[in-house]
């Protein structure tokens, strides 16, 4: 399996540029790896910026978790059916803002990077005794950056459809080596950086149709050994939405003149499915892999072709995790995006 993902590593690299992804628990971030040009908030549009044209902005993340009582982990840990499954934590909340830019190599090819700064909140574990629970702290700091890019290859004579390309990688940038209240370092999965390649590819398709338009787009991320030779686990990210203007016609879902929606409704379904972590030497982490799915609704506002900026708060409709995880309540998701 190892073998594999290096040759894949290798294959996704030829290409020279990549696109956003993460490596998560339930407890980690899980964004759109798009330029947030289109209406959609969270799922990754088929259409590519125009030729010369730069995008950048911000994209920011807060997730409330449900987070367990020390009674609970207490409970966890001293009747595990053994160690492993007895290894849990729990948290009250993440935050990660991001910064990013693109530019339109030409009309159907958009390439761009991104950096994230992940940030958790009230991080706790019981003890090796069990007796009492760790309030082990609050780690932060930067994510790994993130190169991105997308190719269209099917355009419609009407300009309606679009199916692109998407390729990325997250780098083995970013910190590693965040302690712990009590001097011992996190554990890898709660390190703002998993130190390690991540390579990404999948699809995304736009059906624009006046004032509503759909899209869809799937990623698949190969996760390998990083920080404390761990694996994280490889994920797949699926995601729809239905975008609706409110107020005039958004066409082609650009910064262009056409577009005369400056308010625009969304819904959408993103779901994130993970593998379980693996650490060098030892069985697959009982107590990781998952598969959520939010449904997302949210508003978009363009204050002309220059900017826009969006809200979206999704609630998990499926939680459905190995072991036990620390389940999320609900997400927020702002973007802020400038495009000339």
């Amino acid at each position: 399996m190892h073998q594999f993902k290096i040759i894949l590593l290798a294959l996704l690299l030829a290409p020279a540029f990549a696109i956003y992804s993460n490596s998560v628990f339930a407890d980690h971030g899980a964004l759109g790896f798009g330029i947030g040009t289109a209406s959609p908030i969270i799922t990754q549009t088929g259409i590519t910026l125009p030729a010369g044209m730069w995008a950048g902005g911000t994209i920011t993340q807060f997730t409330s978790f449900n987070n367990a009582s020390d009674a609970t982990l207490l409970d966890l840990k001293n009747n595990a059916v053994d160690e492993a499954h007895g290894d849990v934590h729990t948290l009250k909340s993440f935050l990660q803002p991001s910064v990013f830019g693109a530019y339109g190599i030409t009309d159907n090819w958009t390439v761009g990077i991104r950096l994230p700064y992940t940030q958790r909140f009230g991080v706790r574990s019981p003890n090796e005794d069990g007796d009492a629970v760790n309030r082990l702290g609050n780690p932060g700091g930067f994510g790994g950056v993130s190169l991105f890019s997308q190719y269209r290859f099917f355009q419609t004579a009407d300009n309606l459809n679009h199916l692109s390309f998407v390729v990325g990688l997250k780098t083995p940038s970013g910190a590693t080596g965040v302690h712990t209240s009590q001097g011992e370092k996190f554990e890898a999965h709660s390190q703002p950086s998993g130190g390690s390649w991540n390579p990404s590819a999948g699809f995304s398709f736009t059906r624009a149709m006046g004032k509503v338009s759909f899209d869809s787009s799937i990623l698949y991320t190969v996760t390998t050994r990083g920080t404390q030779r761990t694996d994280l686990g490889d994920t797949f990210d699926y995601n729809m939405a239905l975008s609706y203007a409110i107020v005039g016609t958004a066409r082609n879902n650009l910064f262009v003149d056409s577009n005369n929606a400056p308010w625009t409704a969304v819904l959408e379904l993103n779901g994130t499915w993970q593998d379980r972590q693996r650490t060098a030497g030892m069985a697959a982490e009982p107590n990781s892999g998952s598969n959520i799915v939010y449904i997302s609704p949210g508003i978009r506002y363009s204050g002309g072709k220059n900017w826009n900026t969006a809200l979206s708060i999704g609630t998990p409709i499926v939680k459905d995790t190995n072991g036990y995880q620390t389940p999320p309540d609900y997400r927020v998701t702002y973007r802020l995006v400038f495009a000339y």
